[in-house]
């Protein structure tokens, strides 16, 4: 079991009756997970905003509100929003007559038209709408006054009754279609998704699940709607010795983990006190892949870092990162690693803490029998990645449940031939990051998702250097496997969240991820 934060992540059923019995009808710890979540959608809001752009210097907002607690967490959201940004201005878009709501809802109302006053602009309830044409006009007439920055949706939650039915569809149809909102947040669940089956959804960019991580939003068909997913624990777990043993094995770290990688290096200690990484990567057309994860591992903190590499990279690779030790490796006719090597990498092999293979080494079947052989000879933690990634590899490693591998569904197909990732975990033992949208990391035990991230990560080379950190972990031997998988991917992920908001996700490099991994660190957010 991870020494991680952890939280389960559960069905809307299970959701309701969880929050049933811990609020047990208090208001008042109510209202203050109210307060928690709305604080907090607010706050990522405005960071995860500058992924699109530089937030304008007088921001518009659409807020959808409903009854409910959702309605209440948008509101207390655009409180915050308007509050950290004094020129911004919000328009209050409800879904039913402010007399219809639930209390802890038009507490929020009115704690944010108190505060805001002629900021907010209010729009007629949607259930007081005739038709789409009505509503489109609606629109239409909001956008004469500009363009909204963002919206948050917090009409309706997990206990929405579906399919939706006009007017609300007929909203949802325009609502989808306007090119007019800048970044588009949902609160908790967006409208329209449920448990049940899905038809009609409110598009998110961003949905920020706010103290239980719920179901649908992992479901992979369902990313069209959810965007990227942020998880904003609110402590509903915290006074449980095991939730994610109560309540299965599915769970969401959370982004408070990093914390644990924060701290200082013992005055006492030396490039030996670090980890010994061995990195086995590369070919002669797919060098950079070795060169990514060299870097990844270095910048990670590894104290010592040895790399085979084929023999015709090794004069620039020497020249172009002299912290690591580069090894001259015998090559097949096609510039990939030879089975010749074998002998000089056991030799290194005796004085390394960790092993990682497999970026660039190409498709040359020599090449896996090296790495079958390498693997098989060393005993220790392994992570290994790209072409790596092979039965004829994997099928044949003794002791399995020491390795990581980091395959992507297409990679995944390969090693696993029908069965399901799972069954392939408990099978083998091996711990293994299905790489995507939002990464798991699977062991025999459990499944962890990991929601930090940025479609900045949707480049070639965002796997090897996952590949370098993973290694650089496993090297500091300072967790178990599995917590220095998922930190790993957890880390990689927040420094890709950081590049964006600097600089968007277009005009970067994969590499620049690295600048950012100390700065995801050092930082709360």
């Amino acid at each position: 079991m991870s020494v991680l934060p952890i939280d389960p992540i559960l069905s809307c059923k299970d959701s309701l009756a969880f929050e049933a019995n811990y609020f047990a009808g208090d208001i008042e710890k109510e209202w203050q997970a109210m307060n928690l979540a709305g604080e907090g959608i607010g706050d990522s809001l405005l960071r995860d905003m500058r992924e699109l752009r530089t937030i304008p210097h007088r921001p518009r907002l659409l807020v959808l509100a409903g009854k409910g607690h959702n309605g209440g967490d948008a509101l207390v959201a655009a409180k915050r929003f308007l509050k950290t940004i004094p020129t911004a201005k919000a328009v209050l878009w409800p879904y039913c007559s402010w007399s219809s709501v639930r209390p802890l809802c038009k507490r929020a109302y009115d704690e944010l038209v108190e505060f805001a006053g002629k900021r907010i602009v209010e729009v007629k309830e949607v259930e007081g709408f005739a038709d789409q044409f009505e509503i489109e006009s609606k629109f239409l007439e909001l956008f004469e006054k500009g363009e909204f920055a963002a919206s948050i949706d917090g009409f309706l939650g997990m206990q929405a009754k579906l399919p939706l039915k006009s007017p609300l569809k007929n909203f949802v149809s325009v609502f989808n279609k306007s090119e007019k909102i800048g970044v588009r947040a949902a609160v908790d669940l967006p409208t329209g998704l449920t448990d049940g089956d899905v038809e009609d959804v409110i598009a998110a960019d961003f949905t920020y699940s706010t103290g239980i991580a719920k179901t649908p939003i992992t479901k992979e068909d369902n990313q069209k709607w959810t965007g990227r997913l942020r998880y904003l624990e609110l402590g509903f777990f915290d006074e449980l010795q095991n939730p994610c043993e109560e309540f299965g094995k599915t769970s969401v770290i959370r982004s408070s983990a990093l914390k644990i990688l924060r701290k200082l290096r013992p005055a006492i200690s030396d490039k030996r006190s670090n980890g010994h990484l061995f990195l086995l990567a590369g070919s002669r057309h797919l060098g950079g892949a070795a060169m990514m994860a060299a870097q990844a591992a270095l910048k990670a903190g590894v104290g010592l870092l040895t790399v085979g590499v084929p023999e015709s990279l090794h004069a620039s690779f020497v020249a172009s990162r002299p912290e690591a030790m580069w090894v001259p490796l015998p090559e097949t006719p096609d510039g990939c690693l030879a089975l010749e090597g074998l002998g000089l990498i056991r030799k290194y092999l005796g004085k390394v803490s960790a092993l990682a293979i497999g970026p660039g080494v190409g498709e040359d079947a020599e090449t896996h029998s090296l790495i079958r052989e390498t693997v098989n000879f060393w005993k220790g933690p392994a992570v290994l990645d790209a072409d790596a990634l092979r039965s004829e590899i994997l099928d044949r490693v003794s002791s399995p449940e020491r390795l990581v591998l980091t395959p992507h569904l297409g990679e995944l197909a390969r090693i696993t031939n029908q069965e399901s990732v799972f069954d392939y975990s408990i099978r083998t033992g091996s711990t293994i990051v299905l790489k995507g949208s939002h990464s798991q990391v699977i062991s025999p035990m459990q499944c962890t998702y990991s929601f930090s991230g940025s479609s900045i990560l949707a480049r070639g080379g965002s796997g090897d250097l996952l590949t370098g950190i993973i290694g650089a972990l496993l090297a500091k031997e300072q967790f178990d496997l599995f917590s220095s998988t998922l930190l790993s991917v957890l880390w990689h992920g927040r420094a890709a969240e950081v590049l964006a908001r600097q600089h968007g996700q277009e005009a970067v490099n994969v590499t620049d991820i690295l600048d950012y991994l100390s700065f995801a660190i050092r930082n709360d957010f």
